[in-house]
């Protein structure tokens, strides 16, 4: 069965050829602003003209209604149980995003069967078509599930705060996975310092240990100033980049955006056959 279930995901893959750019946007702890980040950006990318999906991969609670102030009817939950095709799920977002919510009730990706991890990713896989970029916004921490999406992406990027703990923590999933064999780029993103000064000090601190003791390239993202704009706008439940688009924060985000937009094409294939290798690895073990 095992068998028969890869398979059907590899052929599946093969008429696939192409598609989206998959980033993951991770962190090491919670409270860094990384779903903010990744929502923003991608209504900054989508503003110049990429296709782009959100994908939010938090396993146990669906919050991306608080986030963007969506409404899902249907969250990841429901392909997993084949209640809904994934084409339910795909709703508009703000700013031309497309957004696919997260999953209800779902602990870990761990506890499903092979048949239904399979089915998870051979409806996910439909969305590849349907952008240029998708960004996978996982879960914080180091957990099985979080280095499996990260592992299985494009690339990768880490996102930290000026504060020890969090370039800590954002160290910790860089050491891991560096240690995951097929990780694809490590990027590093510093969000909420004070000037550009401190964003430099911080990646290159965290470049230069990467290289001197994991031997791996980490490559500096870029940084977003502190802004009292956003907390305002969270609280108003809007993505800072619409409801304050020329506050530093989002000048920032739009920066960015525009290093994207000028490579949006996929750096290497097989996301989601390197994604199904991860889950059915951690079965067996």
């Amino acid at each position: 069965m095992l068998t028969d279930q890869a398979e059907k995901l590899r052929k599946l893959a093969d008429s696939r050829r192409g598609g989206a750019r998959f980033i993951a946007v991770t962190s090491g702890k919670g409270g860094v602003g990384k779903t903010n980040l990744a929502s923003g950006l991608a209504i900054a990318a989508a503003d110049l003209g990429l296709r782009f999906i959100l994908l939010y991969a938090e396993l146990g609670l669906a919050n991306v209604d608080i986030v963007l102030d969506l409404s899902p009817k249907c969250n990841m939950s429901d392909l997993v149980y084949g209640k809904r095709d994934v084409f339910d799920l795909l709703i508009d977002g703000p700013g031309g995003i497309r957004v696919v919510p997260g999953a209800n009730g779902i602990s870990s990706f761990a506890d499903l069967d092979v048949a239904k991890r399979v089915e998870l990713l051979h409806h996910l896989h439909k969305l590849e078509h349907e952008a240029d970029l998708i960004f996978v916004d996982t879960s914080a921490g180091i957990s099985g599930n979080v280095i499996q999406f990260c592992a299985a992406a494009d690339e990768v990027i880490v996102v930290a705060t000026p504060e020890p703990t969090a370039i800590t923590d954002a160290y910790a999933i860089i050491k891991t996975l560096a240690r995951t064999e097929g990780t694809g780029r490590l990027k590093f993103l510093v969000n909420q310092v004070t000037n550009r000064v401190e964003a430099l000090r911080i990646a290159e601190r965290v470049v230069n240990v990467s290289k001197e003791f994991l031997r791996t390239r980490v490559d500096p993202f870029g940084y977003v100033l502190a802004d009292p704009h956003v907390p305002v706008s969270v609280r108003r439940r809007r993505p800072f980049v619409l409801e304050f688009p020329y506050a530093p924060a989002s000048l920032c985000v739009k920066t960015l955006a525009r290093r994207l937009h000028a490579n949006p094409k996929r750096e290497r294939g097989g996301f989601f056959e390197r994604l199904f290798g991860f889950f059915r690895r951690s079965k067996a073990s």
